[in-house]
């Protein structure tokens, strides 16, 4: 399960990184999320395989729980943002001026999409 985490947290960070950026605040919060779930199950992942989970005296299964339950519940609100932001494709970038210039591109509607899922 931690690999699988590092595996598609990794992604998210690459794909949420590749996208232009056209709301700081909702995919600024969306990389938070990425990176500190990807560095914590690095952290958790390393107590394990150093064997110092058979040191420390914690319950390692409520702990478990806890630690996948939080990511859980960041990756969703993380994943409504990112798929609000996509949402805003077909709004135009500025509002005053007389070209439709788009908030996302084709190409990074469709890496939205991706980070989004």
């Amino acid at each position: 399960l931690f690999l699988s985490l590092q595996l598609f947290g990794t992604i998210v960070w690459i794909l949420v990184a590749a996208t232009q950026i056209p709301l700081p605040l909702l995919q600024g919060w969306v990389m938070f999320v990425a990176v500190t779930a990807w560095f914590l199950s690095i952290v958790f992942l390393s107590v394990f395989l150093l064997g110092y989970a058979n040191r420390i005296a914690v319950n390692w299964n409520q702990a478990d729980f806890i630690f996948h339950g939080a990511t859980f519940v960041f990756y969703f609100g993380a994943f409504l943002l990112q798929a609000a932001t996509t949402s805003l494709h077909h709004f135009p970038r500025k509002f005053n001026s007389t070209t439709q210039e788009r908030i996302l591109s084709g190409r990074e509607y469709n890496i939205s999409i991706a980070a989004s899922v």
